[in-house]
């Protein structure tokens, strides 16, 4: 497990920065989803809110068990960041599923779990001489 930058942790908190998780289904064919609820409640922990994820919930299940990394691609103007994560558990109670469902239930979405993620690579993918660039 690595810790996030704190420029990469900023961004993936910014609400207003588009986020991306890409997962891999059985086969490995990529299933890619913008997903709102995605954050990092700290340098190690990325997480995401299950609200209508049918493909991609099977894939995060999938995943967990073989041991593969899910990509998350965090856009902070023309800068943009690669965050790779083992995934974690799915949480359905306690103060982090209840706080992320408050919050969603104000905009009349109803959370199912929360999926959580510990980051194991960070690349800079920003339109710069940085690209492809391994951060942490």
């Amino acid at each position: 497990m690595v810790k996030i930058p704190d420029e990469v942790f900023n961004a993936i908190n910014n609400e207003k920065n588009p986020k991306i998780l890409a997962t891999v289904d059985a086969n490995g064919d990529p299933h890619a989803i913008q997903a709102g609820s995605i954050r990092a409640p700290s340098n190690e922990m990325m997480i995401v809110g299950a609200i209508l994820m049918k493909r991609t919930g099977k894939n995060l299940e999938a995943m967990k068990k073989d041991g593969k990394t899910a990509s998350f691609l965090v856009l902070d103007g023309p800068k943009s960041y690669e965050v790779r994560c083992t995934v974690g558990d799915f949480v359905t109670s306690g103060p982090m599923f209840d706080a992320m469902s408050e919050k969603l239930k104000q905009m009349g979405m109803t959370l199912k779990g929360v999926w959580t993620f510990m980051p194991v690579e960070v690349w800079n993918q920003s339109a710069s001489m940085e690209a492809g660039t391994k951060m942490v």
